[in-house]
């Protein structure tokens, strides 16, 4: 018995609601930032370069990564760096529809509470970070 599974996914506009994360009630204090695809070594650096640029410039951080079905090491330094980056710059960080590996990778590199808030969905972190939640740490 042969199984095929494929780790890419249709690619569909922008304006498609159906399999896009709603941001609807995003703050103008708060960036969300959505990866999609697989996210290891050969995106890291691109990734990376954009998140450095964008990560310490809003009071929070959103990192969608609902459409991320894989995450290797390299990229998860890439996050821990941005997350780094923005606790020096006192920006609270959720990471939002991280599947159970991402999480797994993520951990083991002391992405844990609270330096981010792992949440389920986009709304969900959102709302926890506009109650105040997560580490807002001061460099």
């Amino acid at each position: 018995v042969a199984i095929e599974a494929s780790l890419d996914q249709p690619d569909l506009p922008d304006s498609a609601p159906e399999g896009r994360s709603d941001y609807s009630g995003v703050k103008h204090d708060t960036v969300v930032y959505r990866i999609s695809g697989a996210f290891f070594f050969g995106a890291a650096a691109t990734v990376g370069a954009v998140l450095d640029r964008i990560a310490d410039r809003h009071r929070k951080f959103i990192l969608d990564c609902s459409s991320v079905p894989l995450l290797d090491s390299t990229a998860a330094n890439v996050l821990e760096g941005t997350v780094r980056k923005a606790e020096r710059s006192g920006v609270r960080v959720a990471i939002a529809g991280a599947s159970p590996q991402a999480k797994r990778v993520l951990n083991a590199l002391g992405l844990v509470s609270p330096r981010v808030l792992f949440t389920e969905s986009v709304a969900e972190a959102v709302k926890a970070l506009d109650a105040g939640e997560g580490a807002n740490l001061p460099g």
